[in-house]
């Protein structure tokens, strides 16, 4: 599991002479079908490149280098990808549903590709709701999960005798049947039952973004009863609604992300622009913003860095400096790695920011 606490954790405790390795372990590519797949051998070779350079920079090189020897003994992908990092007396992987590009460093850490998956794939929450039933789900890194379910249970109730009832004060006496409050008394009854499930809805959407840090999710269904079930959460809560969109609950998992994962996508660019906009509108009033290498360096030297922007392309030849988003971390800021029409701008405007503590 990937999450932005467990890759600070290990960056605090990694130190400059660590190895990384990102490997494409996915047993579907060709080259990864042979009696030694391709990325035994990359690795393999890789460790041999490095060894010289690295002894020459530290003695725990031989330990490093037994820990990754032993690991790759015993490995068997179970993924499409693998994130490597290890240092003197210590070793961590991280599993990667993607394939990602062979690389090694020794060094500091390399986490770019790792924030990049973060950033690029978090997860969402989807919610398909009628009137009788809801359907949970989280998407993640390409994939949608169903979760779990939650339906009015009308099985109990006798439909033909509750339409027509007794009224409890007929005119002239006796016990005239008829179908008038009957109809609405059992109108009533079903509305305060998919009202209490709407209830129930909310609260395990609040749950599901509260506990699992889900920044955003997706209301489908029913358009009534989907914007019933938004009217009762919480208004800081409706604002990370992305969108309401016409999702019948029959459809199948795959079916639902095709039809969500473009809005998320649109979202996530939308956002990425709109905060870097927003820097750069603060860097040229004074405010708090930087922009340009040298005053975020400045930035990250006192400490005042909350958030770094950086331009992110798998493409990238130069990729993105290890020491800047290790250094941001120190000072308890965060990283944002933004992308295409975001990315034009950002380089355009000096190629790097940053979003202050403070202004400088």
């Amino acid at each position: 599991m990937i999450d932005l606490a467990g890759i600070k954790a290990m960056v605090a405790e990694a130190d400059e002479h660590t190895l990384t390795l990102y490997l494409n372990v996915d047993n579907t590519t060709p080259e990864n079908q042979a009696t030694t797949p391709a990325w035994r051998i990359y690795a393999k070779n890789k460790l041999f490149e490095l060894e010289t350079a690295a002894k020459s920079q530290t003695d725990g090189w031989a330990d490093i280098r037994a820990r990754v020897e032993a690991f790759f003994e015993q490995y068997r992908p179970s993924s499409k990808g693998l994130a490597l990092f290890a240092w003197n007396g210590s070793l961590q992987t991280i599993e990667l549903p993607f394939a990602v590009e062979n690389q090694a460093t020794f060094g500091n850490a390399q986490i770019a590709p790792l924030l990049w998956v973060l950033d690029e794939y978090e997860p969402y929450l989807i919610v398909l709701v009628d009137q009788e039933k809801a359907r949970f789900f989280v998407a993640q890194l390409g994939s949608v999960g169903f979760r779990e379910g939650m339906e009015v249970d009308l099985e109990g109730y006798d439909f033909a005798e509750r339409t027509y009832t007794a009224s409890p004060n007929p005119v002239g006496g006796g016990n005239a049947v008829h179908g008038g409050s009957g109809r609405d008394d059992h109108e009533a009854m079903l509305d305060e039952h998919r009202t209490r499930m709407y209830r129930q809805v909310a609260t395990g959407i609040e749950t599901y973004v509260n506990q699992r840090q889900i920044r955003r999710f997706f209301l489908g269904g029913s358009e009534q009863s989907a914007h019933a079930v938004k009217n009762l959460l919480p208004p800081k809560l409706q604002d990370t609604a992305i969108a309401t969109l016409p999702i019948p609950l029959r459809l199948g998992q795959q079916e639902i992300l095709d039809m969500v994962q473009p809005k998320a996508i649109e979202h996530e660019r939308q956002e990425e622009m709109r905060i870097v906009q927003e820097v750069i509108d603060f860097a040229k009033a004074g405010g708090r913003g930087a922009l340009g290498m040298q005053q975020v360096q400045e930035a990250l030297t006192m400490q005042r860095v909350e958030l770094l922007i950086l331009p992110w392309s798998e493409a990238d030849d130069e990729g993105v400096r290890p020491d800047l988003p290790l250094r941001a971390f120190a000072s308890g800021g965060s990283v944002e790695l933004v992308h295409g029409a975001a990315a034009d701008l950002l380089k355009r405007e000096g190629g790097i920011a940053a979003r202050l503590y403070y202004a400088l």
